[in-house]
């Protein structure tokens, strides 16, 4: 029977049982020892003394709190399903009808085997009973957060380490120097220091061990370190600095099967060899365990994992710094972005200062889920990320280490399966097992086909050029089925900037900011022929009059954007008005309708010498196009049949409309529109014949 040793390092009576535990004296024997085994925390042989004492029991309420307390024998020692079977039971036997917290802890275990919607339903039982225990709360978002994680996985690839694993529970890795080619990891396998099983565990007593990558890519069979390094005790959670040259480690002591609790112990290379052990000191009570370091870049400081005072509940993680040689300040908590009611532990301190961490207190999968914050200019922690499917299980997944430069890494899981690269599911033998990790390089492209705004053909030889914000620069040609395509970098915006001989320029704009998944963006560009007259149709105006409504300045800002991206067209806006009024009048009015609209481009800066103002009177009366169709916005009068594609709106076709109508076809009459006169504008070559006027 193989038990959870990350939680040993720590190890502490936690179970909620009621103060009115029923008479000692009422239980036999054999279930009294058992209860003596289950306090002194020897969970192996406890649940094998409870099935004992359970048959021999005839009280239903012993025999409800027997099934409960081995339910917890199997849940402190990672037997998850068959403890959510025994809390099952115990819920049945109604033990929960004195402590609901059978139902927590059932709902929790169905979590841990992956079973979200039936522990949702427990989750929200609880709730209804104990509306007061936030637990409950974070069961139920946890449960919805973890369906969406499994069904929408991150990038990670992950592989399970089979050279290294062994059929007992290898954790917590480190890296042994800082080209990487060199793994420490805690173990229980046999072949430990003390070659004794721990009765409390029903393993070996844990070691530190070494494994070294070759030439070929291969990792060594792991070894065993020696004295001082490993023990006749517990060795666990690890961590070295950036040389490899020192190392701190959680040491455990026990004396007649009791624990004495955790320290970290540090050891200086020389040579090959260890040397001997100084404890961290730290300032904290004689009675408080700590363990799990984590060391700083520039050895500056050290996050430890450790439940005191001061703290949110439960495991904290902590910090001290160094302020002299072998002499470290008082311990500061990482503060309750980081730190929850429940247990942090398993603290990994990347170069860049973020931190890699495992918690059960924040909504996760079920378990031990590895979580990410980071440092904000203030030096303070401020997030803690879920790490998500593949790197979150059900299970626990805990001491996730990660290199300098790239999103690579070792983590430790005891889930029952995996996926593999190849996308095939893997069993596991459910015990704590080292799973390396790797983030592939995200795969965004952007791909568009360019055409005729006005025909739909497509246009090849058409230049697409993208420019991005980080500096990055690409021009291509579309093809002969007028389609381009680039590879993308992330976290950027791009400007698109597509032109062809004969076309008006035209500019849009992209971005990967936000793509956390391999994206293809399609995005089709459609050229204005440079000879086409193109409408305004905002630009609206009342009748007989030519100031410019609000709206129409937002199409005469386009205007200027058009301008600007074809510094060496000129152009020539036409006015237009409807048939009321004189046509002297409306040719008068026509023309100071279109120079305001020049007048408002000249105020934006463009040249007026780009710039030609005619104004047309009522001698062009509009003809509809199907865009117009496309884009009805005046009640559906083309649905009505009442305008259709090719009607010109002449005097004689207006008067014969209903009058609700008229005021319509008058406002399509009431248009401006550009023409491009010239694609050779340069402002220097006008500068020059300035200056031979001059002379």
């Amino acid at each position: 029977m193989k038990i959870n040793f990350k939680f040993l390092l720590f190890s502490v009576f936690l179970i909620l049982f009621s103060s009115n535990d029923l008479d000692a004296q009422r239980k036999n024997r054999v279930t009294q020892k058992a209860d003596k085994a289950f306090e002194a925390e020897m969970y192996f042989e406890a649940s094998e003394l409870y099935k004992k004492g359970y048959k021999k029991t005839k009280n239903k309420a012993i025999k409800a709190e027997i099934l409960y307390k081995q339910a917890e024998c199997y849940r402190f020692s990672g037997k998850f399903k068959k403890a959510a079977n025994f809390y099952k039971k115990a819920i049945k036997a109604k033990y929960n009808n004195s402590n609901p917290i059978a139902i927590l802890r059932y709902a929790d275990m169905l979590m841990m085997v992956g079973n979200y919607e039936k522990a949702l339903e427990q989750y929200k039982k609880y709730s209804k009973k104990v509306p007061t225990d936030t637990k409950a709360e974070k069961g139920i978002k946890s449960c919805q957060f973890a369906i969406n994680w499994m069904n929408n996985p991150t990038r990670y690839l992950i592989s399970k380490m089979d050279v290294v694993n062994s059929k007992n529970n290898d954790f917590s890795p480190s890296f042994g120097n800082r080209d990487y080619t060199k793994l420490y990891f805690v173990s229980s396998r046999k072949g430990s220091s003390n070659d004794k099983i721990d009765e409390r565990t029903g393993e070996f007593f844990t070691d530190i061990y070494s494994t070294s990558l070759d030439k070929k890519g291969k990792w060594s069979k792991p070894k065993a370190e020696l004295e001082p390094i490993n023990s006749e005790n517990h060795e666990g959670t690890l961590c070295l600095n950036q040389n490899g040259t020192t190392m701190f480690f959680t040491t455990c002591q026990s004396e007649n099967k009791k624990s004495l609790g955790c320290e970290i112990s540090i050891s200086q290379l020389k040579g090959k060899i260890w040397g001997s052990l100084n404890k961290l000191e730290v300032k904290v009570d004689s009675n408080t365990t700590i363990g799990h370091p984590t060391i700083s870049a520039d050895e500056k400081a050290v996050i430890f994992s450790a439940e005191m005072n001061g703290g949110y509940g439960g495991k904290d993680l902590w910090m001290v710094t160094r302020v002299a040689r072998g002499q470290w300040s008082e311990p500061a908590n990482l503060g309750p972005a980081v730190n929850t009611d429940g247990d942090e532990m398993f603290p990994f301190l990347h170069n860049d200062g973020s931190l890699y961490f495992a918690s059960n207190g924040h909504v996760g999968m079920g378990g031990l889920d590895i979580f990410k914050s980071e440092l904000n200019d203030n030096g303070i922690y401020v997030s803690a990320i879920n790490l998500k499917s593949p790197i979150n299980s059900s299970a626990d997944d805990f001491g996730m280490i990660v290199e300098r430069k790239s999103e690579r890494g070792y983590f430790t899981s005891n889930r029952k399966t995996w996926t593999g690269t190849d996308g095939i599911v893997n069993k596991s033998n459910g015990s704590d097992n080292i799973y390396q990790f790797e983030l592939p390089p995200l795969v965004l492209t952007l791909q568009g086909v360019i055409t005729d705004t006005k025909t739909g053909a497509v246009l090849t030889g058409a230049t697409v050029k993208l420019v991005g914000d980080d500096e990055s620069a690409f021009e291509v040609k579309t093809d002969n089925t007028g389609s381009y395509n680039f590879d993308l970098n992330p976290l950027t915006t791009y400007e698109i900037l597509v032109s062809k001989d004969g076309y008006l320029n035209n500019k849009v704009v992209e971005t990967t900011v936000g793509l956390d998944k391999n994206t293809d963006i399609v995005r089709d560009i459609n050229l204005d022929p440079i000879k086409k007259e193109i409408i305004l149709p905002r630009i609206e105006y009342d009748f007989a009059k030519s100031e410019l409504r609000p709206k129409s300045i937002l199409d005469l800002d386009l205007l200027i954007i058009t301008l600007n991206e074809n510094p060496n067209i000129t152009i020539e806006l036409n006015s237009h008005t409807d048939f009321r009024g004189s046509s002297s009048q409306n040719t008068k009015l026509s023309q100071e309708r279109a120079n305001v609209c020049v007048d408002y481009l000249i105020s934006n800066g463009i040249a007026s010498d780009r710039l030609v103002a005619n104004g047309k009177g009522e001698s062009e009366p509009y003809v509809l196009t199907a865009e117009d169709a496309k884009n009805d916005e005046r009640g559906g009068f083309f649905a009505k049949k009442i305008f259709k594609e090719g009607d010109v709106l002449t005097e004689s076709y207006i008067n014969k409309l209903k009058n609700k109508f008229k005021e319509v076809a008058h406002q399509y009459n009431r248009r401006t529109a550009f023409k491009v006169l010239s694609e050779d504008y340069s402002a220097t070559k006008v500068e020059k014949i300035q200056i031979e006027k001059q002379k």
